[in-house]
């Protein structure tokens, strides 16, 4: 497929994760999804500012957040995720553009391909309502974009 054109429908953002080394699999029943890439910026103000204060860019950083409904036989779900956080496990992930239903990546468009660790992780169930859960990662390393070949 071809870069798609226009503006990117936000249900085709999606995330792909796997243990380290291995083969990134979608995220089973994802509701939302975001990534996050910010820039720490250094003091350098001297006397000669004249008061005005000077800043030269740092290390960068980035998280990635999203939500899912909770199924407890979901191929890559809230069970696998639990286990990587409890073991510390470093993962690679993909914040990726698949366009509606499928599970293959958009050729010609651009996905974010990061390892990172799962940070926080919150399982929740209201009255006679879905059980969701939302999952909070922290990226380690190189923040690559790159074009979906």
């Amino acid at each position: 497929m071809a870069e798609t054109t226009g503006i990117i429908n936000g249900s085709d953002l999606k995330v792909m994760l796997a243990a380290s080394g291995g083969t990134e699999v979608l995220v089973d029943n994802l509701t939302d999804a975001s990534i996050s890439v910010t820039t720490e910026m250094k003091d350098t103000t001297t006397k000669s500012n004249a008061g005005y204060r000077a800043l030269l860019p740092g290390m960068h950083s980035a998280t990635i957040s999203f939500s899912a409904m909770y199924a407890s036989d979901a191929t890559n779900g809230y069970n696998e995720l639990v286990d990587f956080q409890i073991n510390k496990t470093k993962l690679d992930v993909r914040f990726t553009h698949i366009v509606g239903s499928g599970g293959t990546e958009n050729a010609g468009d651009e996905r974010f391909q990061v390892e990172a660790y799962i940070t926080s992780l919150d399982l929740n169930g209201g009255t006679e309502d879905n059980a969701t859960y939302t999952v909070a990662l922290d990226v380690v390393g190189t923040i690559t974009r790159e074009v979906i070949a």
